[in-house]
């Protein structure tokens, strides 16, 4: 099975383009409408930055502190440049005032996609 993107899965092949961005966050107790507040301005900035594919904002279940937050982008460079832009640390700093410090975030690349 191909990656996204068309490109091979194989040995030597290209890397595929698109990537995902995933955020485990603990939100402080009581500023939970803060936090939300802050992450839609910075949605609000990316979804008109170049490169950005979307997003999605998840609350546990099982423990309401606890949130997952995933963004897509074109391509590493993109997510590079959304990082490196004035505005997205302006724009983090509210958010991040709401969380505790055991958090963490990594970046994927999207080698598949399946839709039932």
């Amino acid at each position: 099975m191909e990656p996204d993107g068309g490109e091979g899965a194989g040995a030597g092949s290209p890397v595929p383009a698109r990537v995902r961005v995933i955020r485990y966050l603990r939100v402080r107790e009581g500023m939970e409408g803060d936090f939300v507040t802050a992450y839609r301005g910075v949605l609000e900035r990316a979804k008109r930055f170049p490169g950005h594919l979307g997003e999605q904002l998840c609350r546990s279940t099982d423990d309401s502190g606890q949130w997952l937050l995933t963004s897509e982008w074109e391509s590493l460079e993109s997510i590079r440049r959304w990082r490196a832009d004035p505005d997205h640390t302006a724009l983090l700093k509210p958010m991040n005032a709401c969380l505790h410090d055991d958090r963490s975030t990594a970046v994927f690349h999207v080698m598949n996609t399946a839709a039932s």
